[in-house]
This record gives C-alpha cells, structure tokens and sequence, in this order.
C-alpha cells in the first residue's frame, strides 16, 4: 500500500496537482486520486518520477530503520551504571557497617561520607575498616555541634572556647595520618532550612573559630563543608574565607539552598575554590505535604524523577568542574533508593554525558582527592 501510494503521490506532484501538508492529507490525496493514477503511466519512466521515487524511497528506509538506531545512539549513556560519588552521607546508627557497604555496591556508590555523624554512632572506625577508601572520613561537625547546644553561638565563633582545643589536636593527628580527608559539615547558618529550632544557628562564617579550622585545611591540604544560606552577612563571609583561603576547597552544602542560581554563578566565577554539592535539592527528600509545600515555595527543589530546571541545567553546564551530589541521610526516612533514582534519572541524565560524569563522581574524586 505504502508504495503504491508513493507512484500516486509522486505522479501527481510532477503533474502539478497536489500541495500536501500532513499525513491526513496524504491519505485522503491518495484515496481521493486513484482514479487519476491510471493517466500518469505515461510519465512513470520519467527521469524525474525515477529519482523522486528514490529519494522518497530512501527516506521511507530511513524512518522506519535508521531513526531508531541514532535515537538509541543519542542515549547510549548509561546512567543506571554510572559511579557516583555522595558527599553528603552521614554514617547513622540505624545502618550499620555492613548495611551500608551493601546498599553502596547496590547503589553502585563508589565513595560516601564527606560529613560526619551528627547522632552517632560515635565511632566510625567500624565503617572506615570495612569501607576503607570508599568512605570519605571528615572530622569537625560533632564538636562544632555540641558547642551550639551547650554554649551557644558566640562559642563557635570564639577560638579560645575549650572544646576547640581537642578539635584542632584531633583534626591534625588525623590529617597526618591520612585518616581523614576534611573538615565538615559545619553548620553556621540554617537559620531557614533546619525544622528543629532548637538546632538553628547563624554563626559568621570567617569568625576566628572557624578560620583556625580552615588554617587546618589548608596546612594538609584537605576540603571544608559548610552549611550556609544565602543572606548577605553569610555570602559576604563566605566570600572573605574563599579569598582569604583560595587553595582549600569549600564545598557549599546544598548549594547554599538558594533558588539564586545567578548568585551561584557570581559566586563559582569569582571563586575558583568553591564547590557545589546538590544533596537534599530533589524532590523526594520532601514527601511530607507541608514540607513538600515548603520546598516548592522557596525554590529548594531543582530536580526530581524526570527533569531539573532548566536555570540549574544551564547553570551546571556552565559550571560543569564545580558541582557534586549527595543523599543527606539526615534522618532514617530518607530513602536512599530513591533519592539516587533521581539524582540518575532527574540529574545526570539531563546533562551532557561529560557533565554527567564530573557531576557524578570525577569533581568529588580530583577536589577530595578520593582513591
């Protein structure tokens, strides 16, 4: 049928007789035209009906077995297998050792950490004998933690407050030990983004309390995460450390959880040594209803199971080098699984494959220096 009514439609076309705009018409042209086929046998050895009839030919050729293979070409990355790094991942006491090396290798995480424990367990020397190089040990969240709970904000930002001085001694027996990899999460300022009150804190970011931590990174040429928003006081701090301390690198938690991406990108082009992690920025960390709600009115979600926005989407490809993932197992509701469905099926899989794979793993490897 389909060949037959390409000798029609060729034919009527070199008669002149048709202007088609849509498959509809096509049917209806031919149906319509059988009978006026018959007076075209006198042109259908004509050059121009032979090559009319190859070209067209070669493009039904085309459509029905080429299209589907440069299609399957244009998405030959596969996302599913793709490594990935979580800087975010907090070792909890609900997943044990061997929990988590399991749902790392189902996952196909290559490394998690790059944050401390913030409930406990207390020990993670369970977690680093098993995991080894794949866990990205960091020290500094605990204490600065506990400092706000039972002294308060100025205490974090005094450096003479005594529970420093077992911090800093700590930080550099490790570091010296190859034990750890950084400094963090340290969190100076959820005073928006944190649902407890009781944990809210806004701390200046280039107090001495915190600078003497970054002089640390930078003697053993380790990384600092800090949780910050995106009020003036935070992003004129972070902006002083970032020059005071250009050759450690600042990973942002959350990105800043600021919906500003061209804030972000001022900061990215103006700093070289700051880092954008996107952990807790897809949609299925907020599947409480009013949470959710929360979320969507401050612009803290970029990305869910199918798409990212495409400012973000822009923003990456511009940033390709300086963005990372994570989960932010905060607490044991996170579903894991789905969190990494997104950052593969929502994230990764809408950028370019190169993007992908520095966002996926090869920043977290080079900036953490991850084995």
């Amino acid at each position: 049928w389909l060949l037959f009514s390409f000798d029609i439609i060729i034919c009527l076309l070199i008669r002149g007789n048709a202007t088609l705009e849509s498959g509809q018409q096509v049917k209806k042209y031919v149906f319509d035209n059988r009978i006026k086929y018959r007076k075209c046998s006198d042109i259908s050895k004509n050059s121009q009906y032979l090559q009319m009839k190859k070209n067209l030919m070669l493009l039904l050729v085309s459509l029905l077995f080429l299209s589907p293979v440069a299609a399957q070409d244009g998405n030959s990355e596969n996302y599913s297998n793709l490594l990935i790094a979580d800087v975010h991942r907090h070792v909890q006491s609900w997943m044990t050792p061997d929990k988590l090396l399991a749902e790392m290798d189902e996952l196909k995480i290559g490394w998690a950490g790059a944050v401390s424990a913030p409930y406990g367990p207390w020990d993670i020397q369970p977690y680093i004998q098993l995991l080894g190089k794949r866990y990205i040990a960091t020290t500094g969240q605990m204490t600065i933690t506990d400092i706000h709970r039972f002294k308060g904000v100025k205490a974090i930002e005094d450096a003479q407050t005594h529970d420093y001085k077992a911090l800093v001694d700590e930080a550099n027996q490790l570091f010296q030990a190859s034990a750890i990899k950084g400094l963090g999460e340290l969190i100076l300022n959820n005073e928006n983004t944190n649902p407890n009150p009781a944990a809210r804190r806004k701390a200046r970011i280039d107090s001495p309390g915190i600078v003497q931590l970054l002089d640390i990174a930078k003697r053993w040429s380790g990384f600092v995460q800090i949780h910050a928003e995106d009020d003036p006081n935070s992003l004129r701090e972070l902006s002083n450390i970032a020059t005071q301390y250009s050759s450690v690198p600042i990973i942002l938690s959350h990105c800043l959880f600021t919906a500003k991406t061209a804030l972000i990108d001022e900061l990215l082009a103006k700093h070289s040594n700051l880092y954008c992690e996107m952990s807790a920025r897809n949609e299925s960390m907020y599947s409480n209803y009013f949470a959710k709600k929360k979320a969507e009115k401050f612009g803290w979600i970029v990305f869910d199971d199918e798409q990212v926005k495409p400012e973000w989407k822009a923003l990456i490809e511009k940033h390709p080098a300086r963005f990372m993932v994570g989960t932010d197992n905060y607490n044991a509701s996170v579903d894991a699984r789905k969190v990494v469905r997104q950052i593969r099926q929502g994230l990764l899989k809408n950028l370019t494959p190169e993007t992908a794979k520095l966002v996926a793993h090869e920043n977290a490897v080079r900036v953490m220096r991850l084995e």
